[in-house]
């Protein structure tokens, strides 16, 4: 199992590149949910970086785009070597199918949020002769396992981080600005919380990019004392550092590359934050209500 890093800075690659194998980095314009936005320039001098540390560099190309914003994507590619990229993390079908048609299918990652929640989904992409697929983070450790049983391409998981719940398309930080009247300096803050009325004393991280808007789950899903299951199944572990820091990420990464479960005490007094285990034991399940209306038709 090899763990990939976000990150805030291309000068902390030295610091962190001890503790993982790689990193993941994206441009504002096509990523979504990012760290920091890269410049093309950056990117490449990340590449060159990487390439001296004998790391992977995987590109996030996770937003959804319209046709023309799928063509500004592909013209901004071929600024880069293609094969200087470990991967390229996609959320859109309609952008695995075109990178496909211009020969980067096994560069692709595909990473759909909640829907990667059983190995028949998972193994489909076999078909589409991608590099991997990301697990859906709100399965169970079960789950995930079965997954990592049965697949026949790559999995990716999120490991650590704080994970989104709720997203739109939509300015929503922006909207609430223009109506109450005050300027809107929000735009990227990875400073912000949600909090609301019904729970009182939960702070949600909430984000708006140029994607949308989106809200993160209070607290800090970690899956450092399920290492020893996770690390024959799953091909990439991501710590996910998004309203952190890389010096968070060095303290954290550290201890999941040497299984210290003492770091977790630790970094919760430090940064004032709680960790937990997401959904490893809790199985989602909806259940829709029951109309009254219907039952007396």
């Amino acid at each position: 199992m090899k763990t990939l890093i976000t990150l805030y800075q291309s000068q902390s690659m030295d610091d962190l590149s001890p503790y993982v194998d790689g990193f993941i980095i994206g441009h504002q314009a096509f990523g979504t949910r990012l760290t920091h936005s890269f410049s093309a320039v950056e990117i490449k001098n990340m590449i060159d970086t990487a390439r001296k540390l004998n790391k992977e560099i995987f590109l996030m190309g996770n937003q959804m785009m319209t046709d023309d914003h799928l063509d500004h994507f592909v013209a901004w590619l071929s600024e880069f070597s293609i094969d200087s990229f470990h991967g390229i993390v996609c959320a859109d079908l309609g952008v695995v199918k075109k990178l496909s048609d211009l020969g980067w299918a096994d560069k692709l990652i595909y990473n759909p949020e909640t829907l990667m929640t059983n190995f028949y989904d998972f193994n489909f992409f076999n078909r589409l002769n991608i590099q991997g697929v990301y697990v859906a983070k709100e399965i169970t450790l079960e789950d995930i396992k079965k997954i990592g049983q049965e697949k026949t391409l790559k999995l990716f998981m999120v490991g650590h981080g704080h994970l989104n719940m709720f997203y739109s398309k939509r300015q929503l930080i922006k909207n609430y600005a223009d109506y109450i009247e005050i300027p809107e300096e929000f735009h990227e803050s990875q400073n912000l919380r949600l909090v609301e009325e019904t729970r009182a004393g939960i702070e949600y991280p909430i984000l708006e990019d140029y994607a949308g808007t989106h809200v993160f789950r209070a607290n800090v899903f970690s899956a450092l004392y399920h290492l020893d299951e996770l690390e024959p199944l799953v091909d990439y572990f991501v710590i996910d550092t998004l309203f952190k820091s890389d010096a968070y990420g060095k303290i954290v990464a550290q201890g999941y590359h040497e299984k210290n479960n003492q770091i977790k005490e630790y970094v919760e007094q430090t940064y004032h934050e709680t960790w937990d285990e997401g959904f490893f034991f809790k199985k989602t399940i909806y259940k829709g209500k029951t109309s009254e209306s219907w039952l007396n038709y």
